[in-house]
């Protein structure tokens, strides 16, 4: 089945970096004022959903023609409009997903973003986070590979404390080993030259973020 992109109204100033990480079957849902980055990532939303209180009325019109489906929501919701972008894929049967424009500007947000990578993982989806400096999965149980084209890599705890933590192939390596959600232990370890690092988590599940 296709990938599903969801694109949030985050910051994106590397449009290229973005852009070299699409694929020509991508099926692209755009999220209120994420409607500012099509343009410039050159795709035509498919679906667009929020309750369009960011984005300018003259953008919405312009794509109104061309996509699928326009969703709009309540202004008062549980959902943000990127975890509605999310049950909405999910129940359309995607399970392969790329959030672009999830990070910067509100810092709310963008934890809240995060926190949608976690809703993926926990429902046996495979959920990639991209920005201009790294890209953002979840580790647990299953084992995460990092190439060591990367210039760093961190493992951090946002969702509770993790433990049986297993690092292979870096310069700071773990077997068996516990981190707390309160102390960043994990930041900046680096690829051996010539390897591929193995993360593995056995129990819990934190963020793995791969720095370009």
């Amino acid at each position: 089945m296709k990938r599903c992109v969801i694109v949030s109204a985050g910051e994106i100033k590397n449009y290229e970096k973005m852009r070299s990480f699409l694929r020509n079957d991508d099926f692209f849902i755009f999220c209120d004022g994420a409607l500012e980055h099509a343009q410039s990532l050159n795709v035509i939303p498919e679906v667009i959903t929020g309750d369009f209180d960011s984005v300018r009325p003259e953008l919405l019109e312009k794509y109104k023609t061309s996509a699928k489906e326009i969703i709009q929501l309540p202004c008062e919701k549980d959902d943000t409009d990127t975890m509605y972008a999310v049950k909405y894929a999910l129940k359309k049967g995607f399970t392969d997903f790329l959030l672009l424009g999830a990070l910067g500007k509100r810092f709310d947000h963008a934890f809240g973003n995060v926190s949608a990578l976690l809703y993926l993982h926990n429902h046996k989806a495979h959920a990639v986070l991209a920005d201009d400096f790294s890209i953002i999965e979840v580790a647990g149980k299953s084992t995460i590979y990092i190439e060591d084209l990367y210039s760093f890599f961190s493992i951090l705890t946002p969702f509770g404390n993790v433990k049986k933590v297993s690092i292979k192939n870096a310069k700071y390596p773990l077997k068996n080993a516990a981190l707390k959600s309160d102390f960043p232990l994990g930041i900046s370890n680096e690829v051996l030259k010539g390897k591929t690092a193995e993360v593995c988590i056995k129990k819990g599940a934190a963020l793995v973020v791969k720095v370009f």
